[in-house]
């Protein structure tokens, strides 16, 4: 092996090409992997000399040291989750990591709901809800291009997550109102979708990406307690976009928060009630 494939990590089990895509036009699965997220930045390391790196998924049937937010550890049995991370090499603007996580959850609320009987919810800032359980999350890591990685639940079982002391976590196999999808069937839609939202954001159009996340989080005209960089404060909700977040308060005041510098948003009855503050 020479030292450059060395340094890009493990070879892929097997490479699967897709033609008419720009996200997966080609993936990378392996049967096994340390992180999607990590091999991803190896490999980003070459994207000067072989820019059709752009878009390539890197996927896993189970990983080992899968990193969520906050440094937490990903897991998950052989073939439970979708496990995969996307490497892109993007304009500045485009790359910008707020927008790539809007962009991400937008997919994977869309992708999940195929198969949900309940309407999926993103939970700032990175995690998909069905109900009050998670099943999906979100991590955009900066190299020399960016990655984009998601962990989707299928088939675990409530048992299965009490074992592994996750009591909020969450699969679309719990929630499904048909037959539950199967690991490609999900890889797949979840790649597509993806895939057909990308364009938008190359071109700057980011209008529907924007309406689609408020939705999602559905936060408008709710009370919140906002977690930001060096401050909180206390108010309702009046406009949620890639420009910030924007709250009014008792004393009349309007106080905006950039997304980059907001860490979490309670609705504030959960809040009070001591409920899901992560």
């Amino acid at each position: 092996m020479t030292d450059e494939l060395a340094a890009s990590g493990p070879v892929p089990d097997r490479v699967i090409h897709r033609s008419g895509r720009q996200v997966g036009h080609c993936i990378h699965w392996h049967d096994r992997l340390d992180s999607t997220n990590e091999q991803a930045m190896r490999l980003s390391a070459r994207l000067g000399q072989e820019p059709s790196l752009h878009g390539v998924a890197i996927a896993a049937g189970c990983q080992d040291r899968g990193r969520g937010q906050h440094g937490r550890v990903w897991t998950a049995p052989p073939l439970s989750s979708v496990l995969m991370s996307v490497l892109l090499d993007l304009e500045q603007e485009a790359s910008r990591p707020a927008l790539l996580t809007a962009w991400a959850a937008v997919a994977t609320r869309y992708a999940a709901g195929r198969w949900l009987g309940v309407k999926p919810r993103i939970k700032w800032p990175n995690d998909i809800y069905a109900g009050d359980r998670k099943i999906a999350g979100i991590l955009v890591e900066k190299g020399r291009g960016t990655v984009v990685g998601i962990g989707l639940n299928i088939s675990q079982t409530e048992e299965d997550f009490l074992e592994a002391g996750l009591e909020l976590g969450g699969s679309l196999g719990m929630f499904s109102s048909g037959a539950v999808p199967s690991h490609c069937e999900v890889q797949d839609s979840l790649l597509e979708a993806l895939d057909l939202g990308l364009p938008a954001i190359q071109r700057g159009e980011t209008r529907e990406l924007e309406a689609a996340w408020r939705e999602g989080l559905g936060l408008v005209g709710v009370a919140v307690r906002v977690e930001a960089v060096g401050r909180v404060a206390l108010g309702m909700v009046e406009e949620v976009g890639l420009a910030g977040v924007v709250l009014a308060q008792d004393d009349g005041a309007r106080r905006r928060f950039l997304p980059e510098e907001i860490l979490r948003i309670h609705p504030l009855g959960d809040f009070l009630r001591g409920e899901n503050w992560e």
